[in-house]
């Protein structure tokens, strides 16, 4: 341990492996060993066993042996939006949920990832007598529901990340997960909860919308025109020559 910022001890070992994440972050398309290792100022094993520590977290990965070092999306697992970031994707999305609720006659939400976990963040309620009531601020695991099934379809690295964190968990669901990557849409067809039937599109790798209602006016191939009705507005209302967030 050194005296290193303001005074305050830092453990020397977890300075560099930042140092090094942060040099990393700052070239998207890769930095190899040597040059993060002199940019350090690092000797070049002392850089490699703190590289294949952080490789064998998941906060950054080789696509070959020998090759550059990327961060993946561990990274942006570790905290939410910031409110400002949250806010400006909430009111982008906000007509959208009460387009899609209007047109399909059911409840539909917006959720964010945080962690394993996905975080509704908001809602608009179908009119209907009897439907889903969903409510922002409920959390749920992204593996068993639509949503997430979404979400992990719409980012490999969080995806390897929940695998990894249960792989028999996660193989029960892999079907489900694969079938929202090939359509652009996750169902959940009646499976977790009883008589509730929902559809899903990702809009980020850690944004998502849901439609979701009772199974008796939801069937198949209803899901399915709402899931593509949901990329049709997503599509009209998205920011022209920059990202959602």
């Amino acid at each position: 341990m050194e005296s290193g910022i303001n005074g305050r001890p830092v453990v020397q070992s977890v300075g560099r492996a930042f140092a090094l994440l942060e040099r990393i972050a700052r070239q998207p398309e890769g930095a190899r060993l040597s040059e993060l290792a002199d940019g350090a100022g690092l000797h070049r094993s002392t850089a490699h066993n703190l590289l294949a520590t952080l490789e064998a977290l998941g906060y950054i990965a080789q696509d070959r042996k020998g090759g550059s070092y990327r961060l993946t999306g561990k990274v942006n697992q570790l905290q939410r939006l910031d409110a400002a970031a949250e806010q400006a994707l909430r009111a982008r999305i906000r007509p959208v949920l009460q387009r899609v609720s209007e047109a399909s006659g059911e409840s539909a939400f917006l959720a964010l990832v945080t962690g394993h976990d996905y975080l509704c963040v908001d809602a608009v309620q179908s009119v209907k007598p009897l439907h889903l009531a969903v409510r922002p601020g409920e959390r749920k695991s992204l593996l068993g529901e639509a949503l997430g099934h979404a979400l992990l379809a719409a980012d490999h690295d969080l995806a390897a990340s929940v695998r990894g964190e249960d792989p028999q968990a996660f193989e029960g669901h892999a079907r489900e997960v694969a079938e929202a990557e090939r359509n652009g849409f996750a169902l959940d067809l009646d499976s977790q909860q009883a008589g509730i039937s929902c559809v899903a599109v990702a809009i980020t790798p850690r944004a998502a919308i849901a439609v979701a209602g009772p199974t008796m006016r939801l069937p198949r191939k209803r899901l399915v025109a709402i899931g593509k009705r949901i990329r049709q507005e997503l599509d009209d209302v998205r920011p022209a020559n920059q990202e959602w967030l």
